[in-house]
């Protein structure tokens, strides 16, 4: 039950912002979530999940913290129908890259780059669901306005459907926005974990209920402090973590990579 509202709540996620979960690799961290992460992917169709189990797992949120680039972003309501004057749609790009050069240097941070994008929130006249739209660099004329409004057809077209849209009704362009991305200078890296020397990986068992159809199995139980990068693990199996406890089912493998994670695919 636990793994089916779980790849609902996924599904609806990922579907609903114009994606097919299959494309995906499913992360999982945390205190439960491995432990369900390989059920509700089979829910949703993902062909690989991984489970970050590495020296710096533990910390590996606020790692990425301090060792992503910085992105912030402006915006402005000005609605307006399409075609639209494309000085104001200019000016009002301009206030919105004044105000995020302005809140990167605010950091006090050296980046090696800048880069902005500009975008516009857009919608069919009359309608509630707004799609957003980039818009090109530069300066902007009516052609620019033009690819606009037919990136936020294409982009509506994907989320809801070939025929959804309806041109003939107008399309407004509600939200002006602009995103910046202070590139960091360094490309951290993560330590990685010993090889495996041998194949053969150690485990204990006890009795575990994975499926209440078989219930309760005899079923192999290992230590994380003991796997080393290249062992792989045949479903049904336990991965015992002082922070988690992975699952790894019946009819799949766990193979730990060279930076301790755990990489959980369908048995081929």
């Amino acid at each position: 039950m636990q793994n089916a509202q779980t790849g609902d709540l996924l599904r609806k996620t990922v579907v609903e912002s114009g994606h097919d979960p299959r494309n995906f690799v499913l992360y999982a961290f945390g205190g439960a979530g491995p432990a369900h992460c390989a059920g509700y992917a089979a829910e949703v169709g993902c062909a690989e999940v991984v489970v970050p189990l590495g020296p710096v797992a533990s910390a590996f949120s606020a790692f990425g913290l301090a060792s992503s680039d910085i992105v912030l972003a402006a915006e402005l309501s000005d609605p307006l129908t399409v075609p639209f004057d494309p000085q104001r749609a200019q000016r009002n790009f301009a206030e919105l890259e004044q105000r995020v050069r302005a809140g990167l240097e605010r950091q006090g941070v050296t980046f090696s780059t800048v880069e902005l994008h500009r975008e516009i929130d857009m919608r069919y006249s009359m309608q509630l669901a707004e799609v957003t739209a980039p818009v090109a660099d530069g300066p902007l004329g009516m052609p620019e306005v033009e690819a606009a409004a037919d990136a936020f057809e294409k982009r509506y077209a994907e989320l809801f459907g070939r025929d959804a849209g309806f041109r003939e009704a107008g399309i407004q362009a509600i939200t002006f926005r602009v995103r910046a991305v202070g590139v960091l200078p360094f490309s951290p890296e993560l330590p990685p974990v010993p090889a495996a020397t041998s194949e053969a990986v150690g485990f204990t068992s006890r009795p575990v209920q994975l499926d209440a159809r078989l219930g309760y199995v005899d079923t192999p139980v290992h230590d994380y402090r003991e796997l080393r990068a290249g062992h792989v693990l045949h479903g049904p199996a336990i991965v015992e973590v002082p922070t988690t406890t992975v699952v790894v089912p019946g009819g799949t493998t766990g193979t730990v990579d060279h930076l301790g994670n755990l990489s959980i695919r369908r048995s081929a």
